[in-house]
């Protein structure tokens, strides 16, 4: 794969993205408005004097919106090219399967960060939320949770049998991404402990941690180090996961072909 393919793919995705109407409508409308909708609401209704209660808002948000932005999106925009056949025609172009799948895949990380640092900032406007004291790992926290969901988004399409299911099939993740990220306040503490343990274990989990060690007051660049090892660890393990499936069993041609 070289980079120039991948770069072409990238921009040529990139244009067909910000021209189709579903997806400006539920990645990039969605993603701003829960993105800072509900954080500022949060803030106006009174949790302006919590600032940790709207950084809790923010970030369980912020990972549920970008599994819409890519797990959701790409298994939706990857099923139906595949079904219309256009994946089947890229092929014949003498573009690589690794190019054709990372400009996809590459687009998508490059705009759910553009959406993630707006919604970032207008929060940093708008509300008490303060501005990270590291906004270089929040930065990674937000590429490398951005690229780990696409993997799994484009290997999930395996068992998505039509177009038209892929959003539906991919909701329960969105779900359950929701409540262990947070974003639905705080109702994992009516529920067993186990519970919580099992949904940090998702993808978005190790997301949050690396962003909530990225707003630290008091942290150390070795300190930050530390904290975020354990999370990149769980986020390489299901870069494996998602590789692996990718390679296995993803499907170029409808199930009819």
């Amino acid at each position: 794969m070289s980079a120039r393919d991948l770069a072409v793919v990238t921009r040529f995705n990139g244009r067909l993205f910000w021209r189709d109407r579903t997806a400006l409508t539920t990645s990039v409308a969605l993603f701003l408005g829960l993105g800072i909708g509900l954080p500022l609401m949060m803030d106006r209704l009174g949790a302006g004097g919590n600032p940790r209660m709207v950084l809790d808002q923010h970030l369980g948000i912020l990972a549920t919106v970008l599994v819409i932005a890519t797990f959701t999106q790409i298994a939706t925009t990857l099923t139906a090219r595949r079904d219309q056949l256009v994946l089947k025609r890229l092929r014949t172009t003498g573009l690589s399967d690794r190019a054709i799948l990372g400009g996809e895949m590459g687009n998508l990380v490059l705009q759910s960060t553009l959406l993630a640092l707006v919604t970032s900032v207008a929060l940093y406007v708008l509300t008490s939320l303060a501005v990270p004291r590291n906004p270089a790992l929040f930065l990674v926290a937000v590429v490398a949770g951005a690229a780990v969901l696409c993997l799994l988004g484009a290997a999930f399409t395996a068992i998505v049998p039509r177009t038209e299911l892929a959003a539906v099939m991919a909701m329960p993740f969105f779900l359950l991404a929701g409540f262990g990220g947070g974003a639905m306040g705080p109702i994992l503490e009516i529920l067993p402990g186990w519970v919580g343990t099992v949904l940090g274990l998702l993808p978005t989990g190790p997301v949050v941690e690396m962003a909530r060690t990225a707003y630290a007051a008091d942290g150390t660049l070795a300190g930050d180090l530390r904290a975020a090892a354990v999370p990149a660890l769980q986020l390489a393990v299901w870069a494996a996961i998602g590789l692996f499936a990718l390679t296995r069993w993803f499907r170029w041609e409808t199930r009819k072909s």
